[in-house]
């Protein structure tokens, strides 16, 4: 007889979207295949449509789950062994899967290193879409006055970026070497309506083993938030230690969005959950501001309208 299990029940989806600000200038970089006369030796990755920089979801997300993993100091496995070597956290062992807070919402492959299965695996919780550049940048004058500029209304080396030089120099003869660095300047934004978005399931056990627990969903969302706080004082993309990729949340709102409202929008609408510019207020109130509307004081879920015949 075949073997059958219960597929985790969706409840809803808790939606994050924000605007990233690059505090200082921002490099995420594209692949070359050669260089071009006049052109830059390190170029930073454009939407090949628009030609505009953007910050790819899968960026974010792999710079979200390893400040994270710092911050817990897991266990690091060896994902790739050549040309270089990769070492990324995921759970080799049931138990420590079920009380992780980066596998289940960053996601973990269900087999590993000679096919090794991971029946434990359940579905992932976070997508983390691309930040398109937007049509504005945020600047801010001598005075301290921040205001609002139109890209064309601002002279960039090319078009919506800088070309910053840098140099390498021998400690004894001071030879150098100059390479011209591609960056997206200091106070552009980049957003996304729908930026981030945790999946909320049901309880869900298996074999007398409680497989998602409603207490353990919340301290993923919360990571995530601390993972957004993290990399406020951290950064984002190459050259972080020599400058680059400072960035900052804002205009963030957190909405939850329940099943029903997938059904019938009108009679289930959104609920805003919370908004502002200070992940610190979400991190320090979670429980009051975000866990309870969604899983209710005893960490289970709040009950849903019935959907009509």
């Amino acid at each position: 007889m075949a073997q059958s299990k219960l597929a985790p029940k969706l409840l809803g989806k808790v939606v994050i979207s924000a605007t990233i600000k690059a505090v200082t200038g921002l490099r995420i970089g594209a692949a070359t295949s050669g260089l071009d006369i006049g052109g830059v030796d390190q170029p930073v990755l454009r939407d090949p449509v628009t030609d505009k920089p953007y910050i790819p979801g899968s960026s974010l997300k792999g710079k979200l789950r390893s400040l994270l993993t710092k911050a817990y100091g897991l266990q690091l496995q060896q994902l790739v062994r050549t040309p270089v070597e990769i070492w990324i956290h995921w759970c080799e062992d049931e138990n420590d899967y079920q009380n992780c807070c980066i596998c289940p919402t960053f996601g973990q492959f269900p087999s590993g290193p000679g096919q090794r299965r991971y029946d434990f695996v359940t579905p992932t919780r976070l997508i983390v879409r691309d930040a398109k550049l937007l049509d504005e940048l945020e600047v801010t004058d001598e005075e301290g006055n921040v205001r609002r500029l139109r890209w064309q209304d601002v002279e960039t080396d090319l078009p919506y970026t800088e070309v910053k030089m840098e140099v390498a120099l021998d400690i004894i003869t001071a030879a150098s070497n100059p390479r011209q660095m591609e960056r997206v300047p200091a106070g552009a934004l980049f957003g996304g309506d729908d930026l981030l978005l945790f999946s909320v399931f049901d309880k869900l056990e298996q074999n007398g083993k409680v497989v998602i627990d409603p207490q353990k969903e919340r301290e993923r969302l919360r990571a995530v938030f601390l993972a957004m706080r993290l990399l406020e004082d951290d950064y984002l993309g190459a050259s972080g230690t020599r400058g680059y990729g400072k960035v900052k949340f804002q205009n963030i709102i957190v909405k939850w969005r329940p099943i029903d409202f997938y059904r019938d929008p009108e009679k289930h609408p959104e609920q805003v959950l919370w908004q502002g510019d200070n992940l610190d207020e979400v991190l320090t109130d979670f429980d009051c501001l975000v866990g309870d509307k969604v899983w209710g004081h005893e960490g289970e879920k709040v009950p849903a309208e019935p959907v009509p015949d």
